[in-house]
């Protein structure tokens, strides 16, 4: 099989907020600590669907609410796409947590009155990691669907779970209050050799031994924030390299065969660890950073989007490699090598 990423959406709530903006909301405006973590993240502005209210209730009284909203996005980005809903044999959907069900795949195939013999895969808790995983299951679903496409959509509504951050809670909340932003990438996989879009050549995830607890959803009865550990830039400095250098090796592909770097922006001291860790410039990162000033750290979809950027930045040429870079809960490192 010739898979290709064929072409890519996006969409983002239309209110967005400076992280000036985001301190008066939660609560943080005249906190030493936190306006230095919002100043030093990278994070310039984000996306949300966010009510001064809303920061009172929980996830659970919020469920309904965000349900509507992934779904919105989807559609917002799969409509861009403008898809032949009967060409689509797979969709692969993902979000960092479930709602239950049905799920945003079952949701999307009723949307567009697809044919019910499509295969249907949500992938929950994967979050920043998920460009590889999903492609790989879209992928591997396509093998039963030949002569069709596979529809990938990755959403996150970090609105239905952000909250005000309270005088005794732990610096942690603080931390992941100043990185993560709502929003939805949609991308339409191929197989051929006739699309302009980049052929994904190989793809691996590889999960960091006793590193569970460093990015972390916390959620209890009353509160849910994301957890990110100060370990984690250090871990994508120290085991980059030899993740990366493993991989093309098995694939055949000298390092400096690689053109474009597709690095997930998880916040500017992840993009500073995978830049001093692969030894890249800061034109190699510059499109990451760029994403992550201007949305935040999406989660699920945020990878999608660099890619999307290096595409209409970049336009790589025929021939040209790129290898896209996640990492997310597990800690999990995601590689894909692409060839245009």
């Amino acid at each position: 099989m010739n898979v290709r990423v064929n072409d890519i959406a996006v969409a983002n709530p239309a209110s967005s907020y400076t992280q000036e903006q985001m301190l008066e909301l939660l609560g943080l405006a005249d906190d030493d600590f936190a306006q230095m973590i919002f100043g030093r993240c990278g994070v310039e502005r984000r996306h949300f669907d966010l009510t001064p209210d809303m920061l009172g209730t929980t996830l659970q009284e919020r469920t309904a609410q965000t349900e509507e909203q992934l779904l919105r996005m989807a559609t917002q980005a799969v409509d861009r796409l403008e898809l032949d809903p009967a060409a689509i044999g797979t969709v692969v959907t993902a979000t960092y947590y479930s709602l239950g069900g049905p799920t945003l795949a079952h949701k999307l195939i009723e949307h567009y009155d697809m044919d019910r013999a499509t295969d249907k895969y949500h992938v929950v808790g994967v979050g920043c990691a998920s460009a590889v995983p999903l492609c790989k299951i879209a992928s591997q679903s396509m093998r039963d669907h030949p002569g069709k496409h596979a529809l990938v959509v990755a959403a996150e509504s970090i609105t239905g779970f952000l909250t005000a951050v309270e005088e005794d809670d732990e610096q942690v909340k603080t931390i992941g209050s100043s990185l993560f932003g709502d929003g939805c990438a949609a991308a339409v996989l191929t197989n051929g050799a006739s699309t302009a879009g980049p052929a994904i050549l190989a793809a691996r995830q590889h999960q960091i031994e006793n590193t569970l607890g460093t990015v972390h959803f916390r959620l209890d009865a009353d509160d849910s924030f994301m957890q990110i550990g100060r370990e984690l830039p250090k871990l994508a400095r120290r085991r980059l390299l030899e993740l990366v250098t493993d991989f093309l090796a098995e694939t055949g592909t000298e390092r400096d065969a690689i053109d474009h770097w597709v690095v997930h922006p998880g916040g500017r001291g992840i993009i500073d660890g995978v830049q001093r860790g692969l030894g890249l410039s800061d034109d190699d990162v510059a499109i990451s950073r760029d994403v992550l000033a201007r949305f935040g750290n999406m989660g699920t979809p945020s990878s999608f989007y660099v890619l999307r950027e290096t595409i209409a930045q970049r336009a790589p040429q025929p021939g040209e490699r790129g290898l896209v870079v996640t990492i997310g809960p597990g800690v999990t490192v995601g590689l894909m090598l692409l060839s245009w």
